[in-house]
């Protein structure tokens, strides 16, 4: 094997390493996104897997379910941003669906 090719191959294994190393990060990271409100918390690891849904108890004495709704819609979209935003910083430019 030419030294060239050698080189080409070693940097492409050191990428790769790198890569799963950064999932590995994001697996065991935690970010959390609220609603404008702070009725609704969606916990979600780096790579958006949903952890954990918290909502405030004061929701149900108001008995408001459009209000939940979009609470719970706010903090999908902010619990996607801060996924996606650790992700960007950690491989680059990337698009998070929580799932």
């Amino acid at each position: 094997m030419t030294p060239e090719l050698q080189q080409l191959l070693d940097r492409a294994q050191a990428f790769e390493q790198s890569m799963r190393d950064a999932q590995d990060t994001l697996a065991r990271s935690v970010v959390t996104g609220r609603s404008a409100d702070g009725a609704v918390t969606m916990v979600v690891s780096g790579l958006g897997r949903l952890q954990a849904v918290r909502v405030d108890p004061d929701v149900f004495d108001r008995r408001d379910p459009e209000a939940l709704q979009d609470a719970i819609a706010q903090a999908v979209r902010a619990a996607a941003a801060s996924a996606g935003a650790l992700a960007e910083q950690k491989l680059g430019p990337v698009e998070i669906t929580l799932h």
